[in-house]
Parts: C-alpha cells; sequence; structure tokens
C-alpha cells in the first residue's frame, strides 16, 4: 500500500522552546543514568575500508559520526553518518556519495534537530576533488548534497553552523588563490546556497583544518608555509560572518608547527596541532602540541609540547576542555607501543591540568597496523568520547573506533586484544545519486516522469525540491505526472521500510 508523508512545519521559536525543554529532560536524566559510569570502547566495521574523523553527543544522549566507508555499494568510498546509543551499541548508518569517492570529515547537530556533514568528493563538481555538503534529516535521511570549488582539487575538513542557521565550510583550495594551495572558506545559508568565499595565502602551501563560530567572528585555524618563522606554522584566522576580514596571526617555530583544531573555553581559545622539533634521516619529527590564547590574540597562556620514547612523529588532531578545566588532547604516536616495532602508529589521548602539568592518564594504545583518534567531544556527564581508527579485528581493512569515557575516568588505560569489540555495521539508506535497479526517465522531463523496476507495492514515491520540502507523492508505480511543477531541479525519492533511493532530475 502506498504511503503519503506529511511534513509538518513548525515555527522557530516553538521548536527552540520545546528543544531546550527536551535538552534539559536529556541532560536530567543522563545525569541519573551516567551515575552509573558509563565507559566503552568498540570498533565499528563491516567488508571493506571504514574511517571515523568526527563524532559529537546528541541530545538523545547517543552519537552521531562522521568518515568514509568502502563497505556498502562500490569498491570506492563513501561518506556516511553512524548512529550509536548512550552505550556505544549501534542504530543506523547511512551511505552518502556517487561513483567516485566521499570522505565525510565534519558533522554538525544543526538547530532544527537534524545533522549536516562536510567533507570532500570527487564525483560530481566542477572537477577533481570539490568541498561535499549533505543535509539529513534526524534520521539520517539526506535533504540535498552541495558541491564548491574549482577545477582543480579543493577539500573541505571542518564544518559549523551559526547562530542564524547558516554554515561555514573550511579547507584548502588548488583551484583558486595565490599559490600552491591555499585556504578556502566557504559560507552558505541554510539551503546551502552560497553566499560569500574567501581564499587566505601565499606562494606556498596554506590550508584550514578547523573552524569556531565566536559572536560575530568567524575563526579559522590551519598551518601556513607562506607566512610566519619557520618552515610552517600554525595559523589563526579570523573573518567578521559578513566575510570581512579581520585579521592573522602565525605561531611556531623554525621548523613545521601546525594547528589542526580549535575550542573556546572561558574566553579562551585552546588549539591541538604538532610541533616539529627534531630532525633525523627520515625528515622532521612532530611533538603533540597544546596552545591556548586570548580571544583577541594578545595573551598566551600556554605553548606546551609533549613528547617521549623516541621521538618520532605525535600529532594532537584534537583538544577539548572538560568542566573541571582539565585539557584532553587526543591523535596519534609513533613514539610508544606497537608503533615502535611495526612502524604504524598507535592510538593516543592523553590529560593535562590547568596549569599543563601531565596526571597519570591512558596515553597510548593499539596493535599491530596503524591505529590513531581524530576528533573528541566534552559529554553530558563530564567525560567525554573520542572517534578514530584501526585495523584490530577488521573483518575488512579498517574499522571505526569510538571510546567513551567518563567524569571519574574510569578507563585508565586500554588493553586492545581483550577490551575491543566489534559492532557489525549495515546500511540503512541507498548512496545518493547511485546507479540502482530503478530506472527513471526521461531526464530532463517535461510532463510524465516514468519509473521502471519497481516491483514492491509497499515502495512510496515522492518529489522534493532542493530545500528538502516534498511537492507531491504518487500511488502510480509506473509513472508519475510532474506537468504542473515549475521548471527547475528536484528530486526523486523512491522508498520503502528498509530502503530509500534518491536521484536529482530536471524539470524543463
Amino acid at each position: 500500500m502506498v504511503t503519503v508523508k506529511v511534513l509538518v512545519y513548525q515555527s522557530r521559536q516553538i521548536f527552540n522552546i520545546m528543544k531546550t525543554v527536551f535538552i534539559f529532560l536529556a541532560i536530567s536524566l543522563t545525569t541519573s543514568l551516567f551515575s552509573q559510569d558509563i565507559h566503552f570502547i568498540k570498533s565499528y566495521g563491516n567488508s571493506g575500508y571504514d574511517y571515523g574523523r568526527d563524532i559529537k553527543q546528541d541530545i538523545d544522549t547517543g552519537y552521531i559520526a562522521t568518515g568514509s566507508s568502502s563497505s556498502f555499494g562500490s569498491e570506492n568510498a563513501d561518506a556516511f553518518l553512524l548512529k550509536v546509543d548512550s552505550l556505544g551499541n549501534f542504530k543506523w548508518s547511512h551511505n552518502y556519495g556517487g561513483s567516485g569517492s566521499e570522505w565525510g570529515e565534519s558533522v554538525v547537530l544543526t538547530q532544527d534537530g537534524a545533522y549536516a556533514i562536510a567533507g570532500y568528493s570527487n564525483s560530481g563538481g566542477a572537477g577533481g576533488f570539490d568541498f561535499y555538503f549533505v543535509r539529513t534529516d534526524q534520521t539520517g535521511v539526506p535533504h540535498w548534497e552541495k558541491y564548491y570549488g574549482g577545477s582543480d582539487w579543493d577539500r573541505a575538513y571542518d564544518l559549523a553552523q551559526l547562530p542564524d542557521e547558516s554554515f561555514v565550510i573550511v579547507g584548502e583550495t588548488y583551484s583558486y588563490g595565490a599559490g600552491n594551495n591555499d585556504i578556502y572558506i566557504v559560507k552558505t545559508d541554510q539551503n546551502g546556497d552560497t553566499l560569500w568565499t574567501r581564499t587566505y595565502g601565499g606562494a606556498e602551501a596554506d590550508y584550514a583544518n578547523a573552524v569556531l563560530v565566536d559572536g560575530d567572528s568567524i575563526v579559522v585555524v590551519g598551518g601556513t608555509e607562506s607566512f610566519g618563522n619557520g618552515m610552517s606554522d600554525g595559523i589563526i584566522l579570523k573573518y567578521h560572518v559578513d566575510g570581512t576580514f579581520g585579521g592573522a596571526k602565525t605561531y611556531g617555530q623554525e621548523n613545521n608547527d601546525y594547528f589542526t583544531s580549535i575550542e573556546k573555553h572561558n574566553n579562551d581559545y585552546y588549539l591541538g596541532g604538532t610541533r616539529h622539533y627534531y630532525y633525523n634521516q627520515t625528515g622532521y619529527l612532530g611533538d603533540f602540541w597544546v596552545f591556548q590564547i586570548s580571544n583577541d590574540g594578545t595573551t598566551v597562556f600556554g605553548d606546551t609540547s609533549m613528547t617521549g620514547g623516541s621521538h618520532e612523529v605525535e600529532i594532537a588532531y584534537d583538544v577539548n576542555v572538560l568542566p573541571n578545566n582539565k585539557i584532553i588532547y587526543a591523535g596519534s604516536t609513533k613514539s610508544f607501543g606497537y608503533s615502535t616495532t611495526d612502524f604504524k602508529t598507535d592510538a593516543f589521548v592523553g590529560k593535562l591540568n590547568a596549569d599543563y602539568s601531565q596526571p597519570p592518564f591512558i596515553n597510548n594504545f593499539g596493535f599491530v597496523g596503524d591505529d590513531d583518534i581524530r576528533a573528541t567531544d566534552n559529554t553530558f556527564d563530564g567525560g567525554f568520547v573520542a572517534i578514530g581508527n584501526s585495523e584490530f579485528n577488521s573483518i575488512g581493512g579498517n574499522n571505526i573506533l569510538i571510546l567513551k569515557d567518563d567524569a571519574s575516568n574510569s578507563i585508565d588505560n586500554i588493553d586492545v586484544l581483550s577490551e575491543i569489540d566489534l559492532d557489525l555495521i549495515t546500511l540503512n539508506t541507498e548512496i545518493l545519486n547511485k546507479e540502482s535497479d530503478f530506472k527513471i526517465y526521461p531526464n530532463p522531463v517535461l510532463s510524465d516522469l516514468n519509473i521502471v523496476g519497481i516491483d514492491d507495492v509497499d515502495f512510496e514515491i515522492s518529489i522534493f525540491n532542493l530545500s528538502g520540502s516534498l511537492i507531491l507523492t504518487s500511488s502510480a508505480n509506473q509513472s508519475i505526472s510532474l506537468s504542473e511543477l515549475v521548471s527547475g531541479y528536484y528530486i526523486v525519492e523512491i522508498s520503502n521500510e528498509h530502503n530509500i533511493y534518491r536521484k536529482k532530475i530536471i524539470k524543463q
């Protein structure tokens, strides 16, 4: 039986009130729930290569993550959303992309209670890789996808939403700018349409790794070889939300230094990255770098690098400040553990007190193969969650790794062989624009759109505009009339309880 979707729209004021109440209830329930000191470490994967890049705690106390997966649909990588509950149990996953490769690098919880991810793709756009932006509903079903960039390679690494529901995406561009690769910033409205773009850089390599919205400022951090004191320096840029340039500062020494992340806490900025103090026959070797500066850039409170072992390569991919003012830094190391025998990276999670002294904490963990932590997020219970990658226990080539620790720091060390369990992820949604058994023609269409290959009478056919609004549905499973629609782009969705297929069409 064909069903009809009904989309209910509420005013932003009512939604924000409901959202505030829901968050209050979620936090209240969570306080009781996490009195049990919930902590876990799990890997997630299937038959291919699955990588975790970013994670956030959701308002339901579960977690939403993004990255790239080749376990479903094709041998190429697809961007994905992965949802797990508060105990780390798999709930659902959706893949997004086309016939090429997609990477999800950043996920945000949008103000309407849904999700958005940004990364890069070579399935569409203007050429090479382009910035890739996907907006979904609360269950991960995609509303639309957008590409930004030029004829060369352009890759996005971070995403933020502004209070007015617009977005800012940052990364690097080889298509525009002054040199080899430049910092690239794209500001969009809530529908993903471009409001303005900016490039920043010189003749050498310049790139943005993270972005933070601070009042009416957009704060961008990364690395620069065009400016500064050394071979590469960390860079902080500020722009007004209207695109007006607000200034740039560089920090570093004589070798390669760069920032990977930024967080604001008590009016200060905390940044993570890597600082290269050492050199041997293999090149410049890095230390974990944690940096604290006032938000006006006038005072440096902390400029600390941590290393040990064999002085190989340490990178702090992310830094977070806990409610007790202790600092979590997480990334990868080649100086400890299995990395010293197989020359691969181990995952690393460290802690600093407010005075930058180092209490005992998890530190490195891993097994044969590369392991790392790529992102962290504070959790409602005063602890943190982290996401990364591990080859351990993989039935394909690589697994997503998620670590949750509580405020009591119940995980004080990790025994990889006995503590990490595999949770098999499965696909819920057909990939955007990927070929399927359904045939939809003609495209462009003037009047009747024909759909063949539907044998299941429970399938629903729906037409959406590019803003995600439902335009019409039909009980016919062979054709649907679009003669009343104005000319433009639309999304055809064919769905049942288990699968969704979407394709963009042009109405003439």
